[in-house]
């Protein structure tokens, strides 16, 4: 009888700690998702937020018990750390998905290596962390097609201003931190596309002056920008296009050039770059202001598919060795080397900036 009790007893504390380890449900059978951006109170994040929560509720809807929550660091402290603190405490809650956009893909990698040790699955979106570190990349798009897309957008744009193979134009970034692992490979695939014959006659003249890193802060962001407006005109000493590389950069050049006290000319001058639509609406059907294109992807799709990925991954429906996954209301799509990818790009201007709500 003693020993039967004791075999009893192991096989309780083996299930309990199965039920409660980080890669299990809770009690009730509650699966919990939690999910961080880089920082929280911007449009863009905000749509993904939007669209991971019409997942949860089409999971639960479904029969499934789903918890989801959902914190970040405010914008002014954007930072490796704040993110790392907030990490600890659903390390600590024992959840079983973390979705994540780091902001630094090296410094966040022991904290999500530390997740996975204790069983939690852990996916990027939006921007990757080391490949060792998670367990999948939820890809926006393919790097090369929104580096190419991003300088398609300004050749197209400074086209019907003038410029051309004949008559070069000089062109800037604004980007976010150095160590924004997104921002860095849209770049590095942007310059590839400037030295293509197709769009050669764009020029960066010098990487340390025309490619600006002002970080993940609104006030810093709209100073570079203004900066950067300022130097906008024509001339070989000027530039003639600006790209806005995150979604808080673009928004910025359209806002600065129409603060600007002098203006450059609209007609020589031209700006693109990435944000939500509702981001660019105002400046886009401005024929005053020279941002008159957007690029970016559906993000509530990009929310939606994130919380996909992770709830099939906690479930055991797919691993890190899948070749597809069944995404709900987008269908079947194909992963490759852990990497899953939403699709094309959206492109938007005047004509069809009205039909998107974010």
């Amino acid at each position: 009888m003693k020993k039967f009790f004791v075999a009893a007893l192991v096989l309780f504390v083996v299930c309990s700690s199965l039920v409660f380890a980080g890669g299990g449900s809770d009690s009730s059978g509650t699966l919990k998702i939690a999910m961080m951006p880089k920082f929280k109170g911007e449009n863009y994040f905000d749509a993904v937020k939007i669209g991971a929560q019409e997942a949860v509720d089409e999971l639960n809807n479904s029969g499934k018990k789903v918890d989801f929550l959902y914190d970040g660091p405010p914008q002014d402290q954007a930072t490796n750390q704040r993110q790392v603190d907030i990490l600890e405490g659903w390390i600590a809650q024992k959840v079983n998905v973390i979705l994540l956009s780091p902001n630094d893909p090296t410094a966040i990698a022991p904290t999500l290596k530390k997740a996975q040790d204790r069983g939690i699955k852990v996916i990027t979106f939006d921007a990757d962390a080391q490949a060792d570190a998670r367990d999948l990349f939820v890809n926006q798009g393919t790097y090369e097609a929104i580096g190419r897309g991003l300088i398609k957008g300004i050749a197209d744009g400074l086209k019907a201003k003038g410029y051309g193979p004949a008559n070069p134009a000089n062109i800037a970034f604004v980007s976010s931190a150095k160590t924004d692992a997104n921002q860095n490979a849209w770049l590095a695939e942007a310059k590839k596309a400037l030295g293509t014959s197709e769009f050669n006659w764009l020029k960066i003249k010098n990487e340390d002056t025309d490619v600006y890193y002002p970080g993940p802060d609104e006030t810093t962001t709209q100073a570079q920008s203004g900066i950067l407006i300022g130097r906008m005109g024509p001339g070989s000493d000027q530039i003639q296009g600006a790209i806005g590389l995150t979604s808080m950069a673009t928004p910025a050049l359209g806002s600065q050039y129409e603060s600007a006290s002098v203006k450059p000319d609209v007609s020589k001058t031209s700006i693109t770059g990435l944000a939500t639509p509702a981001a660019l609406k105002s400046y886009i059907k401005n024929p005053a202001n020279p941002l008159d294109t957007g690029v970016l992807w559906d993000c509530m799709d990009l929310g939606y598919l994130a919380v996909q990925a992770g709830y099939q991954m906690a479930t055991g429906a797919i691993t890190s060795s899948s070749t597809s996954i069944n995404a709900g209301r987008l269908g079947a799509k194909s992963i490759a080397n852990k990497e899953l990818v939403l699709g094309d790009a959206l492109v938007f201007d005047k004509t069809n900036v009205d039909k998107y709500n974010y």
